[in-house]
């Protein structure tokens, strides 16, 4: 299979109870609207079907998140009401954007939860082969986005 090209990120370093835990963290620049886009950092997520975000960042885009919950959303810490919306999400290498689209994002009706905004598989996985590469070392210890 050829690829068209590859997004290359270095895994955020987290130390849980003395034990080191890399997490596939992406910046995203994410844009609701007509409203300002802002800039944040997403954890790309094998395990979750879905795109959230916290309250908190759902008002930082200018939404109502007031209005009552459309579903809830169900996880390994139970389960919590949300609104859906679509967000402009853009990422990439430095300031070039090889993926932009706009995508379905559940926004949580709590604050700070959850901790890290979670970038589902959907449709990240249906345009990019994802590899994480957490076995291998030294600057090769990296996930990779290569587009289908």
């Amino acid at each position: 299979m050829a690829y068209k090209y590859n997004l290359s990120y270095n895994y955020t370093r987290y130390i849980v109870k003395g034990i080191e835990i890399l997490r596939p963290i992406i910046p995203v620049e994410l844009k609701y609207n007509n409203n300002e886009p802002i800039i944040y950092t997403m954890l790309l997520d094998s395990g979750a079907d879905i795109s959230l975000l916290s309250k908190d960042v759902g008002e930082s885009l200018g939404i109502d998140t007031d209005r009552k919950p459309d579903d809830d959303v169900y996880g390994v810490t139970g389960h919590t009401p949300v609104i859906e919306e679509k967000i402009k999400i853009r990422f990439g290498m430095g300031n070039r954007y090889e993926f932009e689209s706009e995508i379905p994002m559940q926004i949580t009706k709590k604050r700070g939860r959850p901790a890290v905004p979670a970038l589902g598989r959907e449709p990240i996985f249906r345009e990019f082969d994802v590899h994480f590469r957490m076995g291998l070392a030294g600057d090769k210890k990296k996930f990779v986005l290569s587009k289908l």
